[in-house]
């Protein structure tokens, strides 16, 4: 089983009035870094959004469910990123030896 980062990019959608006001409360308590548990940073307009994920998975297909599944709030317009942690540890070893 392979590390995988993910990022999300994406806007809010359909957001109900309680969830928009909840995110607008903690706009500034935001963080940015990689967790199991994911980190999620938006604006003051709480409109585009990006969610940064780590998860242990067979393949990044898992991996971007698997931060999809973690993301509570309705969304549309996602891109997505995946980096295998595995793999850069390995190139990197490969440069070195």
């Amino acid at each position: 089983m392979d590390t995988y980062r993910v990022i999300i990019r994406a806007r809010f959608d359909g957001l109900t009035d309680v969830q928009h006001e909840t995110l607008r409360s903690r706009v500034d308590a935001c963080e940015i870094g990689f967790s199991e548990r994911g980190s999620l940073a938006y604006d003051e307009s709480v409109s585009w959004f990006t969610f940064r994920f780590q998860t242990e998975a067979d393949d990044d297909t898992e991996a971007q469910i698997a931060a999809l599944d973690a993301l509570s709030y309705p969304f549309k317009n996602e891109t997505i990123g995946v980096t295998n942690l595995t793999e850069i540890s390995s190139r990197a070893l490969r440069r070195r030896g």
